[in-house]
């Protein structure tokens, strides 16, 4: 690995029931339901849009804090659309990143940043 690099892992693990597996990160443990398996559990799909929703809301804040913009409230929804001939497929994913009380110009100039890197 490259000088300065971090690295983050996580490990999930099959059990006994079918579609269902532990995940593993650090000292964090939670399940994870695939849509074939109980659907009891956050689904696969659903906690890889977590991942991406989560990490555009603090990438954003942390970029508005580096630049001295007052960042309000913040959501960012992701929705993913599959095919029902391909159901493991993504057929593309929507991105809706909700600011409250801040400037148009401001706003975009944020979700711009978050879409470059």
């Amino acid at each position: 690995m490259a000088e300065g690099m971090t690295a983050t892992s996580v490990t999930s693990v099959s059990t006994a029931t079918k579609g269902r597996v532990i995940n593993s990160a650090r000292h964090n443990h939670w399940v994870i339901d695939s849509p074939s398996g109980p659907a009891e559990a956050v689904s696969t799909g659903e906690s890889f849009l977590a991942g991406l929703s989560s990490c555009a809301v603090t990438l954003v804040q942390a970029v508005a804090a580096a630049d001295g913009v007052a960042l309000g409230p913040l959501s960012v929804e992701v929705t993913s659309y599959r095919g029902p001939d391909k159901p493991y497929d993504y057929d593309h994913i929507d991105v809706a990143f909700r600011y409250e009380g801040m400037a148009m110009a401001d706003a975009e100039r944020l979700t711009q940043l978050w879409k470059e890197r």
